[in-house]
């Protein structure tokens, strides 16, 4: 309980940081982590163009989260002319965008979009994700084409456990 307690706090820190709409890494940079807020985040499930979104929730200080990452861009790698979308989503401070995100993203060769969070406050993202999340980390949410809600994995997992979990919601 008191971990969780700590966990809550420390988004409750990262909500108040959070604030803007997008943004771009200085010229030079290749690689792209813009801010996503309420507004941006509803665009992204609900404009499928008929195509099934994958969204990992991670964060830098996450092990599990770094864990994971590799199954991840091998994954979108995989699904790339399937009808699949991959999508990562920081918990990180929008401050450490150049510090440690883009940094992270490179050393790890991050093949699909990613942006951090930026919404009026963690409940609000927290519930827009899965009203049933505590807010721990990773977290992955797989949407149909029609934006629906088809998979929701809390936690880390390996790459046969994302596979058939993709799988499982193209076939519907």
């Amino acid at each position: 309980m008191k971990q969780f307690i700590t966990f809550l706090a420390g988004i409750m820190l990262l909500a108040i940081f959070l604030t803007g709409c997008a943004e771009t890494p200085p010229s030079g940079s290749s690689l792209m982590v813009q801010k996503i807020d309420e507004s941006g985040f509803d665009d992204l499930v609900n404009q499928r163009d008929g195509k099934i979104l994958f969204i990992n929730i991670w964060a830098t200080w996450c092990v599990p989260c770094i864990e994971e990452f590799p199954y991840l861009i091998q994954l979108a790698d995989e699904y790339r002319d399937a009808d699949v979308d991959f999508i990562g989503i920081s918990a990180d401070f929008d401050d450490e965008i150049e510090r440690k995100i883009i940094p992270f993203l490179k050393k790890q060769k991050a093949n699909f979009p990613n942006y951090v969070r930026s919404f009026a406050n963690d409940e609000d993202f927290i519930n827009g994700v899965n009203r049933d999340w505590s807010g721990g980390l990773p977290a992955t949410v797989i949407y149909d084409k029609s934006g629906n809600r088809a998979a929701f994995l809390l936690g880390k997992k390996d790459y046969l456990t994302f596979k058939q979990a993709i799988d499982s919601v193209l076939a519907l």
